[in-house]
């Protein structure tokens, strides 16, 4: 997109981009997101009073289109936003950008007396990663089994529901996109009601 300035100045490019003010921990954080399109990327830059505290900066990948480059540029606006809610900000900000599939626990909410929704973000090469399989084996003392397989939405986040009513569950995390898988391995403590 582009424009002209009144009075015949030169031509500006409009830049593209997200802005959110979020309040944690009694702190007030300012989420920007844009598109530096000279170097092909795109960067969230986090502010607390107008300083800029960290950065989140990945190229865009060679066949991004205006469309593709604005749904990366909005699920990366919305990573950093929920990393700052979460309380997983630095992991964020400090994340290699490899091609190679990552995979986060996001954490568990206790949704009934013996159920837990598990949730799972996947990125690809610094990038949430849409629609990617998404599939956890598990095991609690003596017993295991296997959940049923799931894909990431549009922010890059799966969810998993997992009976758990008291202890804790290993989970082993798979995911695969194309012809990339990753594993993870993660232990899930149970929380009363």
């Amino acid at each position: 997109m582009s424009g002209r300035f009144v009075a015949g100045r030169n031509l500006a490019i409009m830049i593209f981009g997200f802005n959110t003010d979020i309040r944690a921990q009694d702190t007030v954080y300012h989420v920007q997101t844009e598109l530096r399109e000279q170097e092909r990327r795109l960067e969230s830059q986090v502010f607390v009073s107008g300083r800029c505290i960290g950065k989140r900066s990945v190229a865009l990948p060679p066949e991004s289109t205006e469309e593709t480059t604005q749904e990366l540029a909005r699920a990366q606006h919305r990573w950093v936003v929920d990393a700052v809610r979460e309380g997983f900000l630095d992991e964020v900000l400090n994340l290699e950008t490899s091609e190679e599939l990552v995979v986060q626990f996001l954490g568990s909410q206790r949704v009934s007396a013996d159920e837990v929704v598990l949730r799972f973000r996947v990125l690809s090469g610094g990038f949430v990663a849409a629609a990617v399989q998404v599939g956890a084996r598990w095991k609690m003392d003596d017993a295991s089994g296997v959940l049923e397989n799931t894909f990431t939405n549009d922010a890059g986040v799966a969810e998993m529901r997992l009976a758990l009513v008291d202890g804790a569950a290993e989970l082993e995390v798979r995911a695969s996109l194309e012809s990339r898988e990753t594993m993870r391995r993660f232990l899930v403590k149970s929380a009363r009601v």
